[in-house]
């Protein structure tokens, strides 16, 4: 092995602990500021599964500036780390709009008051305003502002921030599967502070919708490995026929296969985020890719741990259906799987 085999081996291995110490403390943050009986009383109101206040937890601990530059005041960290966050947040069922907050932040390069959402669809640009319709926009209900790619008929682009409060803005609140204050969002001839124009705000703007897929990806991730890490731990001690049930060849394969798509959406947004940070070519079907693979593989988990479970699974009291709702919810909002689909197979042909 030459020695610059080596040396990598060793930036991967404390790049490895230093993530792992970083995933560790998100945790204990979150052990002490949330939890899954949390999310259920949420629902039990009948309203949005939304709390402010730890939203405003993560944000003094400066989560959704990691990807903000250290001279603009943001933590001047790599999508890795923001994409462990993420995977912490999901495994502990907190429902908090970090991939798109982060994108946001990233997109203006500044340090963000309040919330501030990323739109992924254009909007219709006329002069100086904006219109367009966006259906079922996530943490719309908490949000302040939004990030927004204005487009005319000649394909110039505007980079724009719109606050809510705007003269032609209106929402109309959604109560989507996981209850996240998500409303439908309308412009009429809505003015605009604009970020960049031309080849510059659309770039800014894809590279940002990059790094929320990625982002919610990892969170995808960890409500995955939740809820399959419930499931396994429940089938070592729940018996059937005198044996745990673990130790049936169904029961047991089922959880292997969970933990091993786990596993590979893991890696697949490990890859995604080098690529993403290095603006390579590849980093868009790569996004794409992980981002299938979500759709495909890891939103079926929690659905998988329900069979584990069996019929306590279906009870209101139990957690699995926290895991199932979030996941089906979040996977809803990585774009379509066919487009996905065909991003990943345009790419893999022509290499």
């Amino acid at each position: 092995m030459s020695e610059h085999a080596v040396a990598d081996l060793g930036e991967l291995a404390d790049l490895a602990v230093e993530l792992a110490d970083l995933r560790g403390t998100a945790d204990d943050v979150l052990r002490h500021a949330w939890s899954a009986d949390r999310f259920r009383e949420l629902l039990d109101t009948g309203g949005a599964a939304y709390d402010p206040q730890l939203w405003r937890t993560v944000c003094d601990l400066g989560w959704p500036d990691v990807l903000v530059a250290d001279t603009a005041g943001g933590g001047g960290g790599t999508l890795r780390q923001i994409a462990v966050l993420a995977e912490a947040l999901g495994a502990a069922a907190a429902p908090v709009p970090l991939a798109s907050a982060a994108a946001a932040a990233w997109c203006e390069q500044r340090v963000q008051d309040g919330l501030t959402l990323l739109i992924p669809e254009p909007a219709r640009l006329r002069g100086p305003r904006m219109s367009g319709r966006w259906p079922a926009v996530r943490f719309a209900g908490a949000a302040d502002r939004l990030i927004v790619l204005g487009v005319d008929d000649d394909g110039d682009a505007v980079l724009a921030a719109v606050a809510l409060e705007e003269e032609g803005v209106e929402l109309l609140p959604e109560i989507p599967l996981d209850h996240t204050p998500s409303a439908t969002i309308s412009f009429v001839d809505v003015t605009f502070c604009e970020l960049a124009r031309g080849t510059e705000a659309m770039h800014r703007h894809r590279e940002a919708r990059l790094r929320e897929i990625v982002t919610a990806v990892a969170e995808l991730v960890g409500i995955a490995d939740a809820a399959n890490a419930a499931a396994t731990d429940y089938a070592r001690v729940r018996e059937a026929f005198g044996r745990p049930i673990g130790a049936f060849q169904a029961v047991k394969h089922r959880l292997v296969d969970q933990r091993a798509a786990v596993e590979v959406g893991r890696a697949l947004v490990n890859r995604a985020a080098d690529a993403v940070e290095a603006e390579g070519t590849h980093a868009a079907p790569l996004v794409s890719l992980a981002a299938f693979w979500a759709i495909d593989s890891l939103r079926s988990v929690p659905e998988g741990a329900m069979q584990v479970f069996g019929g306590i699974a279906y009870t209101w009291e139990h957690q699995a259906h926290v895991h199932l709702r979030r996941a089906a919810t979040l996977a809803a909002s990585l774009g379509s799987r066919s487009r996905h689909r065909e991003t990943v197979t345009a790419w893999l042909t022509t290499r």
